[in-house]
């Protein structure tokens, strides 16, 4: 199992998989900064050093690819770091802590399932529940002499009960996953088509599904289905938008209020500066 080096620009490893948009990952050794996950078929090593991505995998088919695509490694974010610190000087000081942060580009069926978990949760208890999914109904890898799990297809979480869900930590909302593998075994919802949907038109479709609102639609199109431009609000977000656009300490300011600006004021890139301003506020590296 030989490593694989790539090299990389304006990338940020620590920051990409620590700004709370995945699930799946562990950190080996912060210091060093490397890793370990499991992403759709594989497992993944990967450490970065400066300018370069170390990387090992049980499946080294397509891993280059695989890497690129994941990590949007192909996409260039000086360009769209030139242009989002442009905005303002908020995102321009956010930008100095957290510049190289990517989205990722995740499979869309199991970050469905783990933004439905994350309504109302905390981002431990959301990690335990998908792993103990995995778990249970995922396949078995082995990587490095350890045994790991990957997310369970469709057809394997077909026949899980409520009551089996709930054993995996997800509390009330068993029956909303329940009811979302169904929806998609009868193809009320099929992942091809609705990526060819407009942006407002993919948010009215996901929203029919139960356990998912507005927050919970917009992280699963910003992380699973590359609509840069959508910019989800939870307590972090409407506390950092109260704070540095609106002057309100308090974080009331109504969510229409905030879509509106963003909309307005970073367009395209709302989702890349949402989770920039997200990260600093929770890390506490901003900015107020």
């Amino acid at each position: 199992m030989k490593e694989f080096v790539l090299n990389v620009e304006c990338f940020c490893l620590k920051d990409t998989l620590e700004c709370g948009q995945c699930f799946r990952w562990q950190a080996l050794d912060p210091e060093k900064n490397e890793y370990i996950g499991i992403i759709k078929d594989r497992v993944l090593k990967i450490k970065q050093e400066g300018n370069k991505l170390y990387i090992k995998s049980n499946v080294e088919e397509n891993l280059e690819e695989t890497v690129r695509h994941y990590f949007s490694l192909d996409e260039n974010y000086v360009e769209i770091e030139n242009r989002i610190c442009k905005i303002d000087e908020n995102i321009k000081n956010a930008l100095e802590n957290t510049s190289g942060l990517r989205l990722l580009k995740q499979d869309f069926f199991e970050t469905l399932i783990s933004y439905i978990i994350s309504a109302n949760n905390n981002i431990p208890r959301i990690k335990g529940s998908v792993q103990k999914i995995a778990e249970r109904y995922g396949k078995k890898v082995t990587f490095e002499g350890e045994e790991y799990y990957l997310f369970p297809t469709l057809k394997e979480l077909e026949k899980v009960t409520q009551k089996e869900f709930r054993e995996c930590g997800v509390g009330f909302r068993d029956a909303y996953l329940v009811q979302t593998v169904q929806d998609i075994l009868s193809h009320k919802i099929e992942e091809e088509e609705i990526k060819k949907l407009s942006t407002e038109e993919l948010r009215k479709k996901l929203l029919t599904l139960k356990g998912v609102g507005q927050k919970v639609a917009d992280c699963i199109m910003l992380f699973s289905c590359d609509r840069k431009e959508v910019f989800p609000i939870d307590v972090w977000v409407e506390r950092v938008m109260a704070i540095l656009y609106f002057r309100i300490n308090d974080g009331k300011v109504k969510k229409k209020d905030i879509l509106d600006y963003a909309n307005t004021m970073f367009q395209q890139d709302a989702g890349i500066v949402q989770q920039h301003l997200f990260y600093n506020m929770r890390e506490k590296k901003v900015l107020i």
